[in-house]
């Protein structure tokens, strides 16, 4: 288990990570939804929303849109995993 802090910070460092892609897969049947709530409204430190209080958001209802499909599962899991421990009170 990580202190309120220490997770602050994994986050801070995450959010601010870049990352090269390089292109992808095989697979050509990766598809993902385009569009969704204006990051500018979220707060990622909590995936809650910037104008509603209590509202929270994860997943493809984001405008994120990543290259690849491992991207968009990823940005799915941590957000709801993020927003369910604010929903929770942690």
């Amino acid at each position: 288990d990580l202190s309120k802090e220490a997770m602050e910070n994994l986050a801070d460092q995450l959010a601010g990570s870049v990352f090269k892609i390089k292109g992808k897969s095989t697979f050509k049947e990766e598809f993902v939804t385009a569009g969704g709530v204006d990051l500018k409204e979220i707060d990622f430190k909590r995936f809650e929303s910037r104008i509603h209080k209590n509202l929270f958001f994860a997943g493809e209802v984001l405008n994120i849109d990543g290259l690849t499909g491992g991207f968009n599962f990823q940005n799915a899991w941590t957000g709801g995993y993020i927003a369910g421990k604010a929903m929770a009170g942690y």
